[in-house]
């Protein structure tokens, strides 16, 4: 077995224990590189993928490599050098300066282009950021950010005598967008998304408590809650919230910033290189709502963890508004200093979970709305019945059977919503929702000892393993958060679970019979 097909049967085992949009985010394009001593070399393809791989999957891949090849074994991701590049081209120019006409003869007009001199390179602009470009994961540069919204260039008038005030029409098909900046007028990072506002936010008891907060920050922007860290999986709204945050506290006049964890460290890392930090820090520490999303990939960035814990103070010590998302609660984040975790821990933890059938119906229902489209509710509920992950798979199932009755031009019903759910629904099956109560009785049956018993405050040590082993099979084979296993193991904590999924991680990958055992489990489970 070489690299490419170790990490590929690895890769088949990986995507049944995680979610498809973060399979597809982190591991669609990922490569065996090399199979040596203990060690499986994983290609990616930049520096923070191989940085967010390393913090949060490593366990994960490393469990299903070890699994795959029979033996414990380490696992490294590493940034794939870019291919070679292609032979060098003949040089097109002096290939047309050989071939020049003789004297007295119009050359075609292709040489004529081809001979024509090159106009100089444009230089940048003062106002894009001290010159710097937005950096891409690939390497190559992006247009730069913009600051805030502009209006297009408008074209020197014939009453303008086209004067030194006018800005050039640019040459490329897309236009470069500049930035305008007032003097000393602190300006937004980013706009708020356009569709994400308060009044679209369907509001259940899974997202009650971080919907109400939210709102309560908006309406009094560093009065209370400060910070609010909304925290919950992928695709449940925190985002959605930011959002509208930035929406409401914009109507009462207020400067904001929204940024993303992953173009806070670009800015930082390209701010640090051009030495524009003092221009950085103006950006991020003039507003009065600073935004945040996905807060937890600033963790184990010392750069980037430095600067937003001044920033942090500043802003807080000024009693202006930070809001942070994430996926995980601060205790959580391991790789994350201290001094940033309890700051972050300082002010309100809002989670959002899963919604509930009731919720996932009106969600529908909301996005039919906004589509204009009529859909029965009988349609409907075929569509909230299944479990979900996140509210973006109930708009992508929504979408998928509306397209499907416009292209074949047939009426929307029960009947043609589940013919165009069919393969999608071929794949829940696969996948069941498996409910806690399952898994517990399966392990309990397994290890012969009782349900109340992993429930209990014993450390007898078969019921230790049996206990640390349905924390493994919850956290692998359920879409429950860490703090619903931990309650429904006896009102254990979040910590508690993530160390006994440790435990029967690390055992797995060294012991033959565990793992037997435990796929006995799984297939009890999924018959």
């Amino acid at each position: 077995m070489d690299a490419k097909q170790a990490w590929q049967a690895a890769l088949d085992r990986i995507r049944l224990r995680i979610s498809p949009g973060a399979f597809t985010t982190w591991f669609r394009e990922t490569s065996g590189v090399e199979l040596r001593q203990g060690c499986l070399v994983v290609g990616v393809r930049n520096t923070f993928a191989s940085e967010h791989l390393s913090q949060r999957f490593h366990e994960m891949a490393r469990v299903a490599v070890s699994e795959v090849v029979g033996q414990s074994m380490r696992i490294s991701f590493t940034v794939c050098p870019p291919p070679p590049p292609l032979p060098d081209a003949p040089d097109t120019h002096a290939v047309a300066l050989a071939q020049r006409p003789p004297a007295g003869r119009r050359a075609p007009l292709a040489q004529r282009v081809a001979l024509a001199p090159r106009a100089p390179a444009r230089p940048r602009t003062s106002g894009q950021l001290g010159g710097m470009e937005r950096p891409r994961h690939d390497g190559v540069a992006q247009p730069p950010l913009l600051d805030l919204p502009t209006a297009p260039p408008r074209s020197p008038s014939p009453t303008s005598g086209g004067g030194a005030s006018a800005l050039p029409r640019p040459l490329a098909a897309t236009p470069v967008p500049l930035l305008v900046r007032e003097p000393d007028v602190p300006t937004e990072a980013h706009e708020p998304h356009p569709g994400y506002h308060f009044e679209s936010f369907v509001v259940g008891t899974a997202n009650r408590l971080a919907y109400t907060a939210a709102l309560e920050v908006a309406h009094a922007p560093g009065e209370r809650y400060n910070p609010l860290l909304i925290y919950g999986g992928v695709g449940l709204g925190k985002t959605h919230l930011l959002h509208a945050i930035g929406h409401h506290v914009r109507e009462q006049g207020l400067t904001l910033a929204y940024v993303t964890a992953e173009r806070f460290t670009n800015e930082i890392i390209e701010a640090i290189r051009q030495r524009t930090t003092n221009e950085f820090r103006q950006r991020y520490r003039a507003v009065d709502v600073l935004l945040v999303d996905d807060v937890q990939f600033i963790a184990g960035k010392d750069s980037t963890e430095e600067e937003f814990f001044h920033t942090f103070n500043a802003l807080h010590e000024k009693n202006k508004q930070i809001v942070l998302s994430s996926d995980r609660v601060p205790n959580a984040m391991s790789h994350l200093h201290d001094r940033l975790r309890s700051r972050f821990a300082w002010g309100l933890i809002a989670d959002i979970t899963p919604p509930d059938f009731a919720h996932r119906l009106e969600i529908l229902r909301m996005k039919a709305a906004a589509r204009q489209v009529t859909v029965a509710d009988d349609v409907l509920a075929l569509l909230a019945r299944p479990e979900c992950e996140s509210i973006r798979a109930l708009e992508g199932a929504l979408t998928r059977v509306v397209a499907y009755a416009g292209l074949l031009r047939q009426p929307l019903d029960v009947a043609l919503a589940s013919r165009a759910l069919a393969s999608l629904a071929s794949e829940r099956a696969v996948g069941r929702p498996v409910e806690i109560a399952e898994v517990l009785a399966a392990v309990a049956r397994r290890y012969e000892v009782s349900e109340e018993e992993l429930r209990s405050k014993t450390r007898r040590p078969q019921v230790v393993w049996a206990r640390q082993v349905a924390m493994y099979l919850l956290r692998e084979e359920t879409a429950h958060s860490l703090f619903q296993i931990g309650a429904a193991l006896g009102g254990r904590d979040h910590s508690t679970v993530l160390h006994g999924c440790a435990k029967v991680s690390a055992t797995l990958a060294h012991s033959a019979m565990k793992r037997a055992e435990i796929e006995a489990i799984r297939g009890s489970l999924r018959p």
